[in-house]
């Protein structure tokens, strides 16, 4: 089952589209997992329910997708612009556990996304890793943003003209909110997602999605990667969100470090 709309967000002062899967029978199972699904940055809330197999996927798994909508920021609070990562992050968990009969179990909590939503997962799942228990990434964006910001701030522009909304005309940026520093500190910490990252063979994040992989690897974070056949696009993501969804739905937790 699908279902379009869209609900009114306190953290983003306005309403915001929203589309939600879940299974056809919904209402049978006592309590559902719950899975959040960040759509890429020339997407929408709609991309995963119209261009992947995703509510064919939710047929028979007690699992209801949530995918919402930030437009171009980034899944970001930002700077000039709207709070996007409290929304993603904190109100929205709370709204739809109001709405939906969802488990507050952190093993019954995931989120994955493609490109600009597979950093915002990786974000949302690394920043509090407390709270979910698996995060896929399809092709992320921007797994090292400071460096690519040190970049932009060399050649006196950024890369993406909206990035200004995001980071402002000074070009700031906190290097504690890259990808690979929230993973180290949830790695030291010993409470951390399962990581699910792919990229594709002739994908224009494939460098950048390899030198995620080798920083990974270097700090001995438990991962699983797959490089598979395709290009930046849904013929791409779609095969990750199969293979997320299978091994979304293992046996297998991830509450700490020894059970990986």
């Amino acid at each position: 089952m699908v279902l379009r709309g869209s609900i009114y967000s306190k953290t983003l002062g306005m309403e915001s589209g929203i589309t939600v899967i879940t299974p056809n029978d919904y209402g049978q199972a006592e309590k559902y997992r719950v899975c959040y699904v960040f759509h890429g940055m020339c997407g929408g809330n709609g991309d995963f329910s119209n261009f992947s197999l995703l509510p064919y996927l939710a047929f028979d798994k007690d699992i209801i997708y949530i995918c919402p909508e930030v437009q171009h920021g980034f899944y970001c609070n930002m700077k000039h612009g709207y709070r996007y990562f409290d929304y993603v992050a904190k109100e929205l968990p709370r709204t739809v556990k109001l709405v939906f009969n969802i488990s507050a179990s952190r093993e019954d909590t995931a989120v994955m996304g493609c490109s600009m939503g597979g950093y915002g997962a990786l974000k949302c799942a690394l920043t509090y890793p407390e709270n979910y228990g698996f995060c896929a990434a399809f092709s992320p964006a921007f797994t090292t943003l400071s460096e690519e910001v040190a970049k932009w701030k060399q050649k006196g522009r950024s890369g993406f003209p909206f990035f200004y909304n995001i980071i402002g005309r000074d070009m700031e940026y906190d290097v504690g909110e890259d990808i690979t520093v929230l993973a180290e500190k949830a790695l030291k910490n010993g409470v951390y997602p399962r990581l699910y990252v792919t990229t594709g063979t002739k994908d224009t994040l494939r460098k950048d999605n390899l030198v995620f992989k080798e920083r990974l690897e270097q700090m001995g974070y438990p991962f699983e990667f797959d490089e598979i056949e395709g290009k930046h696009d849904y013929f791409l993501f779609e095969q990750g969100v199969r293979r997320a969804v299978e091994r979304m739905t293992r046996d297998d937790t991830a509450a700490k470090p020894e059970a990986l």
